[in-house]
């Protein structure tokens, strides 16, 4: 097993391992959306610096995320001679952290980078955010990253006007520990339905079965419904953080995108970013215990915890699925929607929804728009007929 290199990051693996993803999905995403728009925008609107270590804040999200843009600028400029755009917009409330922000914010701009520190809570500085994406340019496109330390501070109403946009994706961290810890004390209900936007979901969550880890999940699903509901977005999807040393989730990241193009990115880097998890947590529960790490099979699952959320994410998956295909009976169903519903869980893979579909046999007729593929693609008209409803049944 390769040895991962944390030196930046050593009590706060779990950031280590949310800066991979963010930076395998902000690259991929960087040359796919900048190839079409003329510029491209991150908001950090919970910036820090908290706890980094390198002198350069290479190991923050800001950090990861500036030298991204500049990489995907370059690339944009050496492959295809475009002239693309990028303005990073980073917001600190704290006075020492957004010192040293706009220290690094004003050593970028002196090597050319578009980096704008501004000072105050993201709440109320959102109208100068949305003015300064307006001043990129004609057709800018934004990357919306909220990483409060609560909930707060990220109202939904405050949040959709922001990123109610064909032109915009978020992703948000939503610490779930925070909201299943207070919900039984009725002094912050009204946080509880300004996070969420929509009445009754405190409800909701207070009912959820209590020791099980269910109300975590829930606040997770409300939280996805109120990003489609009220911002607006088409596809929702999520993924787990796990603390490093203790079989248990550290936290969710929330993603949503108008386009199933962002959820394949999103995806593709949640894999990779799940790899980097399993193996920075198998090495610290090696260092831990002791003990030989297991192989419980499977791509990414040599911890238990990994193992049992894949297990329980992919039945819940997989009936979702048939219970798309049987709603839609005697209709064609385009393979991206099933391929987007079955994102929506973690650490769920396009390869598990061909298995299922392929399992239900004649069943299903999958039909392919061109003669020369034998695998369904996101990018082509193919869709899934159901031949015999009747055997499109959860086990």
């Amino acid at each position: 097993m390769p040895q991962l290199d944390l030196a930046n990051y050593a009590g706060r693996e779990q950031a280590f391992v949310k800066h991979s993803l963010l930076e395998k999905y902000l690259l991929e995403w960087g040359y796919k959306v900048g190839a079409e728009w003329d510029a491209l925008v991150y908001v950090d609107g919970f910036a820090g610096p908290w706890g980094v270590t390198n002198p350069e804040c290479a190991d923050s999200s800001f950090g990861v995320a500036t030298e991204t843009l500049r990489k995907i600028a370059l690339g944009q400029r050496d492959k295809w001679g475009r002239s693309l755009r990028t303005r990073s917009i980073l917001v600190e409330k704290s006075a020492k952290a957004f010192a040293e922000l706009e220290t690094f914010a004003e050593a970028k701009r002196k090597s050319g980078e578009d980096v704008i520190a501004l000072h105050g809570e993201f709440a109320t500085n959102v109208d100068e955010v949305t003015r300064l994406i307006a001043e990129t340019g004609r057709n800018p496109f934004k990357f919306v990253l909220l990483d409060p330390k609560g909930w707060k501070d990220i109202p939904m109403a405050v949040l959709a006007p922001l990123l109610t946009h064909r032109s915009c994706e978020v992703l948000v961290n939503l610490m779930t520990s925070d909201i299943t810890r207070f919900l039984e004390q009725d002094d912050r209900a009204n946080s509880y339905n300004a996070l969420f936007g929509r009445p009754g979901v405190l409800d909701i969550l207070r009912e959820a079965p209590t020791g099980t880890g269910e109300a975590a999940e829930c606040a997770v699903r409300e939280y996805c419904k109120s990003l489609k509901q009220l911002c607006r977005f088409k596809y929702v999807s999520s993924a787990v953080i796990l603390e490093p040393n203790a079989e248990a989730i550290r936290y969710f990241l929330v993603y949503a995108t108008n386009h199933h193009r962002g959820v394949e990115v999103f995806k593709s880097a949640e894999m990779k970013a799940a790899k980097i998890q399993d193996d920075a947590r198998s090495q610290a529960m090696v260092r831990k215990t002791k003990q030989p790490e297991f192989d419980f099979g499977g791509e990414f699952s040599r911890t238990a915890v990994v193992h049992d959320l894949r297990t329980k994410y992919l039945g819940r998956a997989r009936d979702k699925i048939l219970e798309m295909l049987r709603t839609f009976e005697n209709q064609r169903i385009p393979y991206r929607d099933l391929f987007c519903e079955a994102m929506a869980f973690p650490l769920v893979t396009r390869a598990d929804l061909n298995q299922w579909l392929t399992e239900l046999g004649t069943a299903v007729e999958i039909h392919l728009d061109s003669p020369t593929r034998r695998t369904p693609s996101l990018d082509h008209e193919d869709f899934v007929f159901i031949r015999h409803p009747a055997a499109v049944r959860a086990d």
